[in-house]
């Protein structure tokens, strides 16, 4: 397969459909992949945040990513969350997915994304990744998360990827890019440590810094679930992907629109994401229910307001 070209663009945090049972829904997986695949840069599966990775076992993540690969066809990059509780069960679970690949034989681009610290402290990380990186022929983006590292009973003494680290990371060729969530004053001085790799790509892992001020690699949006058209739209001219603003007389105003409907969605869902998408979501026949790999809360009340926000921009499917 060889190192994939960098991703630059829209990136969706998929929400990964569940039966009752728990197994994935391979055919409401389809048909929300076939609503958002026209309108992003690539999909991300199993993650930390919307795909529920954390909760998810190895096998599970295994079959996520195998009925994912039917679908995308290699139609755009694919990213697969890997991380898991030690170094050895990454690994372990690493070598599983790589497997699968291989046997669909499956040429799309493919890349690994991991949370070191989840697992790892910052001493030793560059000869870690070397190791890896000899396993798998796809290349790695790595996932800095101060507040999922946080949350770890046994974190280490740092929660963020040492600048000087990443430097070091980022003389890896096989290492393409990092998604962040923190301050701004980290994401300058991570800037400045991969400067020399003019290719090395910094996501913003925050939808809502980003509608304020975007990043020039990309964003990983949760939102896009629900209006990938929307997110597709604002992407597009934040990074300049469309051309000229100025060849288009009424594009600035349908861009404040689009930001203004993202901003709006984005603060009913924020504080229950992965509940609130799959119900809206349920709710528009895209998957069959709304289950969730951990428990649901009543939230009805912010169900319905997600449904009238989206109706109101005519964003609404059923």
């Amino acid at each position: 397969m060889g190192h994939s070209k960098p991703i630059r663009g829209l990136i969706v945090d998929l929400v990964t459909p569940l039966r009752q049972s728990g197994e994935i829904d391979g055919r409401s997986l389809g048909r929300h992949l076939d609503r958002i695949l026209p309108h992003v840069h690539a999909v991300f599966i199993a993650s930390p945040y919307l795909g529920e990775g954390i909760n998810l076992s190895a096998p599970q993540r295994e079959d996520l990513l195998d009925k994912s690969l039917v679908v995308i066809r290699g139609q755009m990059p694919l990213l697969v969350w890997v991380t898991q509780d030690t170094e050895q069960s990454t690994r372990e679970t690493l070598l599983l997915l790589q497997k699968r690949v291989e046997t669909r034989r499956y040429d799309g681009p493919v890349f690994w994304v991991d949370t070191p610290l989840y697992y790892h402290s910052n001493r030793g990380l560059h000869l870690h990744y070397r190791n890896l990186s000899t396993l798998v022929k796809e290349s790695w983006v790595l996932h800095n998360d101060p507040e999922l590292i946080t949350k770890l009973d046994r974190s280490f003494k740092r929660n963020n990827i040492r600048t000087a680290i990443l430097k070091r990371l980022a003389g890896i060729d096989e290492i393409r890019g990092l998604v962040f969530l923190g301050p701004l004053e980290r994401a300058n001085n991570y800037q400045k440590a991969v400067r020399r790799r003019p290719e090395f790509r910094i996501y913003d892992g925050d939808e809502s810094h980003f509608l304020k001020y975007p990043s020039m690699s990309g964003v990983v949006s949760a939102g896009a679930n629900l209006a990938p058209k929307a997110w597709r739209k604002i992407t597009d001219a934040s990074l300049n992907l469309t051309g000229n603003l100025q060849d288009y007389p009424d594009q600035v105003q349908q861009l404040w629109e689009a930001g203004s409907y993202l901003q709006k969605l984005l603060e009913i869902y924020r504080p229950f994401p992965v509940p609130l998408l799959k119900s809206v979501l349920s709710g528009m026949g895209v998957i069959e229910n709304a289950v969730e790999s951990g428990k649901a809360e009543s939230l009805q009340p912010h169900v319905t307001a997600l449904e009238e926000v989206m109706k109101a921009h005519g964003d609404w499917e059923n």
